[in-house]
């Protein structure tokens, strides 16, 4: 059996992971998030998956499957990464209150030191309500701000910062779990596995996507 290797620092990914079943390995992803001078958002986000899937492993397996993935959060061109500190949090979290923004996430997987790799993007659109100042502070208080792109968690209980999204909730989690599969069936010996059941297992939504997505369509 092969093994999955996840190039990636974030928890929430590595617990996506899990709910696979896969046999997997972490490697924290050393890469520089600078922005490139007049870097569009879209390509921003695709750069940084394609950096980390690229990660040096010298004794993987020719059959093992890297997977890496990067999220950022987009609003009127600007890109929201991860806060630098807690008054970048706060200044993201007052910018996206009460509006709608776009979560991209973008993912690459690559077979053993194959050189090629395969890269999908997923969009999804957020609308915050309308959460006050004290409201911001608490969660600040929480430190859940400080490792996500935006400075928020969609599926935080407490801070519920989402108003309505449309498009892929794991996405907006980090992982768009239908776009990984959809690549993962292109390469020999996979074994498809049932993403809208185990999406709807452990985040609780009815998918109004996920079926379009694994058919192929160009959507989300």
């Amino acid at each position: 059996m092969h093994c999955f290797w996840l190039a990636s620092n974030s928890p929430r990914r590595r617990e996506m992971l899990t709910w696979l079943d896969w046999p997997f390995q972490v490697i924290p992803s050393q890469v520089d998030e600078s922005i490139l001078e007049n870097e569009p958002p879209y390509e921003y986000v695709r750069r940084l998956a394609w950096k980390k899937v690229q990660v040096n492993l010298p004794n993987i397996d020719g059959r093992d499957i890297v997977i890496a993935a990067d999220t950022i959060v987009e609003k009127e061109g600007s890109i929201y990464g991860k806060p630098a500190d807690i008054d970048e949090a706060r200044e993201m979290l007052r910018r996206l209150r009460g509006r709608t923004h776009q979560v991209m996430t973008a993912i690459a997987i690559r077979r053993g030191q194959e050189q090629d790799f395969l890269q999908d993007i997923c969009r999804s659109e957020v609308l915050m309500r309308e959460y006050s100042d004290e409201e911001i502070e608490g969660y600040l208080a929480s430190g859940d701000a400080f490792d996500k792109a935006g400075s928020y968690s969609i599926q935080n209980d407490k801070f519920q910062p989402a108003m309505n999204f449309s498009g892929c909730f794991a996405s907006v989690m980090g992982l768009p779990l239908c776009h990984l599969e959809r690549n993962l069936r292109k390469l020999a010996d996979y074994h498809a596995r049932q993403m809208l059941d185990i999406c709807r297992t452990h985040l609780r939504y009815q998918c109004s996507i996920s079926k379009r997505v694994l058919a192929g369509e160009n959507i989300g």
